[in-house]
């Protein structure tokens, strides 16, 4: 009960304990795949990437609930926008013109979709496809995702038994539908990877777990999951060998994998919280982790790029030279990112609408003035 109550302690925080930690870990696990390591179960850096996000976005919209009564559908696409938009548009259209200007072949297709948010169906039918766009495909799940997931937590925030059961009958549902198109459709695993319609649970475990710790529900589950600081090792010994049945068999990943895994992250982003301050796990909240947990959007999104340059160019480097070289690039390029694209519009995610435009307006105006006294 003392680590429950830990727990709940360290959530009231207005910045969560080791989240920061776990996408670190998570975005690392797919430059390491993407860097040629191919048992490094990349996907599931990815998967937690979901879990991670389903539970804050709940969490969030959860505080603004409680705290207003209601949520603002405006506010919270604001937000949405500032936070992956400017950053995404500005490494799509940096690669678009690279490959242009160095009469590169450009897959316009690809691109486009990807631009529009639709790249994972373009992924699903198109298993093939590796290029500068390839990874937006979990991008375009993410925001499929929150054209609705607020639409429904408006209906249900007054009644979050209700929600929690919605929650649970869809995760249930996706299940369902994973094993149909499995086994009665045959349908591929690059669709069953890709698609919004098969990998919804996934984000819906995590928005299942915000609303249960803020419930307080299953309060004896959780005695037994927080019991002392080793816990997390049985999880992680648990993921680890799903994750080895989900590398050796596509239809165990598709069916089995995909509905357990993000359970066990959940699990596992619960129990981090707790004991991110004990020796064992206060890496999590080293301060290089949390700067690199901070970059992770812009990591992930160059990290295509990083992966593919030094794929091309040194070959016939040793592997950790190899994986050295993709690291230090990617983390210049998300830094650069980072200051230049994502934090100028992340400032403005607490102005109104009129104050933005007002900011953006002195901010060109000053640009542009200072761009004349230059001349002059």
């Amino acid at each position: 009960m003392q680590n429950l109550e830990l727990l709940h302690q360290r959530m009231s925080r207005t910045h969560l304990p080791a989240l920061d930690g776990l996408r670190f870990c998570a975005v690392f696990l797919v430059i390491i795949y993407h860097s040629g390591f191919e048992n490094v179960p990349g996907g599931n850096g990815v998967m937690l990437f979901f879990v991670l996000s389903g539970f804050l976005i709940t969490w969030l919209l959860l505080k603004e609930s409680e705290s207003t009564g209601t949520i603002s559908l405006k506010g919270f696409f604001k937000r949405r926008v500032l936070r992956i938009f400017p950053a995404f548009y500005a490494y799509a259209f940096l690669t678009l013109g690279f490959l242009i200007l160095t009469g590169r072949n450009v897959p316009w297709a690809h691109a486009l979709s990807s631009l529009l948010y639709f790249s994972n169906y373009y992924i699903a039918f198109n298993p093939d496809s590796n290029n500068a766009f390839s990874h937006t495909w979990s991008l375009a799940i993410e925001e499929q995702f929150y054209l609705f997931f607020p639409l429904l937590f408006l209906l249900f925030c007054r009644n979050l038994k209700h929600l929690k059961l919605v929650i649970c009958g869809m995760i249930l549902a996706t299940w369902i539908w994973r094993i149909i198109l499995v086994f009665g459709f045959n349908a591929s695993g690059g669709y069953v990877y890709s698609a919004f319609d098969t990998r919804l649970d996934n984000l819906l475990v995590g928005c299942l777990l915000a609303v249960v710790l803020r419930e307080r529900s299953f309060v004896w589950l959780w005695k037994i999951l927080l019991k002392n600081a080793f816990m997390p090792l049985a999880t992680i010994s648990l993921l680890a060998v799903s994750i080895y049945f989900s590398l050796s068999s596509v239809t165990y990943k598709s069916t089995v994998g995909f509905a357990v895994e993000p359970i066990l992250m959940a699990v596992l982003i619960t129990q981090m919280m707790t004991f991110s301050a004990n020796n064992i796990w206060k890496w999590l909240d080293w301060r290089p982790v949390k700067f690199l947990g901070l970059l992770s959007y812009s990591l992930y999104l160059y990290q295509q790029l990083t992966t593919s340059f030094v794929a091309d160019h040194m070959a016939e480097y040793p592997v950790f030279v190899r994986l050295a070289s993709v690291i230090a690039m990617t983390v210049f390029a998300a830094a650069v990112s980072y200051y230049l694209v994502e934090m100028p519009f992340l400032k403005l995610k607490t102005m109104s609408l009129s104050q933005m435009f007002t900011e953006t307006r002195m901010q060109i105006t000053a640009a542009f003035g200072r761009r004349t006294a230059n001349k002059v």
